[in-house]
Protein backbone atom coordinates (compact mmCIF):
# COMPACT_ATOMS: atom_id res chain seq x y z
CA UNK A 1 0.00 0.00 0.00
CA UNK A 2 1.16 3.43 -0.49
CA UNK A 3 1.07 6.23 1.61
CA UNK A 4 1.40 9.72 1.00
CA UNK A 5 4.95 10.31 1.49
CA UNK A 6 5.47 7.76 -1.86
CA UNK A 7 3.05 9.58 -4.20
CA UNK A 8 5.01 11.44 -6.97
CA UNK A 9 4.59 15.41 -8.18
CA UNK A 10 2.05 15.67 -10.44
CA UNK A 11 2.49 16.84 -14.19
CA UNK A 12 1.48 19.99 -13.06
CA UNK A 13 3.81 20.43 -9.90
CA UNK A 14 6.64 19.02 -11.93
CA UNK A 15 6.44 22.03 -14.70
CA UNK A 16 5.73 24.45 -12.06
CA UNK A 17 9.56 23.01 -10.48
CA UNK A 18 10.79 23.40 -13.43
CA UNK A 19 9.75 26.77 -13.99
CA UNK A 20 11.14 27.71 -10.81
CA UNK A 21 14.63 26.06 -11.47
CA UNK A 22 14.14 28.15 -14.89
CA UNK A 23 14.78 31.23 -12.56
CA UNK A 24 17.15 29.43 -10.19
CA UNK A 25 19.16 26.72 -10.32
CA UNK A 26 18.63 23.90 -7.83
CA UNK A 27 20.89 24.10 -4.65
CA UNK A 28 24.22 22.29 -4.87
CA UNK A 29 27.13 21.81 -2.18
CA UNK A 30 28.82 25.05 -4.15
CA UNK A 31 25.84 26.97 -4.90
CA UNK A 32 25.55 30.16 -3.02
CA UNK A 33 23.26 31.90 -5.85
CA UNK A 34 20.11 29.49 -5.42
CA UNK A 35 17.31 30.55 -3.00
CA UNK A 36 16.83 26.78 -2.07
CA UNK A 37 17.91 25.36 1.43
CA UNK A 38 17.46 22.27 -0.02
CA UNK A 39 17.77 19.80 -3.67
CA UNK A 40 17.03 18.38 -5.47
CA UNK A 41 14.02 20.88 -5.52
CA UNK A 42 11.26 18.13 -6.79
CA UNK A 43 12.60 15.98 -3.46
CA UNK A 44 10.18 18.17 -1.58
CA UNK A 45 7.01 17.52 -3.65
CA UNK A 46 4.65 14.79 -2.92
CA UNK A 47 1.18 14.28 -4.87
CA UNK A 48 -0.30 18.14 -5.59
CA UNK A 49 1.95 19.58 -3.01
CA UNK A 50 5.10 21.37 -2.52
CA UNK A 51 7.09 22.40 0.53
CA UNK A 52 10.79 24.18 -0.11
CA UNK A 53 12.61 26.20 2.57
CA UNK A 54 14.39 29.02 1.18
CA UNK A 55 17.90 30.63 2.36
CA UNK A 56 16.48 33.74 4.38
CA UNK A 57 18.53 36.37 2.79
CA UNK A 58 16.61 35.15 -0.41
CA UNK A 59 13.18 34.59 0.57
CA UNK A 60 11.47 38.03 0.31
CA UNK A 61 12.11 37.72 -3.81
CA UNK A 62 12.30 34.19 -4.08
CA UNK A 63 8.75 33.60 -2.26
CA UNK A 64 7.42 36.35 -4.46
CA UNK A 65 8.67 34.81 -7.77
CA UNK A 66 7.27 31.48 -6.57
CA UNK A 67 3.78 33.11 -5.82
CA UNK A 68 3.69 34.55 -9.00
CA UNK A 69 4.46 31.90 -11.26
CA UNK A 70 2.00 29.55 -9.39
CA UNK A 71 -0.81 31.82 -9.57
CA UNK A 72 0.29 32.33 -13.41
CA UNK A 73 -0.04 28.60 -13.67
CA UNK A 74 -3.68 28.03 -12.05
CA UNK A 75 -2.19 26.91 -8.64
CA UNK A 76 -2.30 27.95 -4.68
CA UNK A 77 0.38 29.41 -3.04
CA UNK A 78 0.33 29.39 0.94
CA UNK A 79 3.04 31.37 2.99
CA UNK A 80 3.49 29.27 6.10
CA UNK A 81 5.61 32.56 7.50
CA UNK A 82 2.66 34.90 6.28
CA UNK A 83 0.25 32.01 7.41
CA UNK A 84 -2.10 33.11 4.53
CA UNK A 85 -2.75 32.18 0.51
CA UNK A 86 0.09 34.73 -1.50
CA UNK A 87 -1.92 36.72 -3.97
Amino acid sequence: METETDERPTERLRGYVAGLLERWRDLTEDDDTSPWSTGPLIGEARGSLIYFPMRWSMAEEASGFAAGLARSMGLVCFDPQLNKLRP
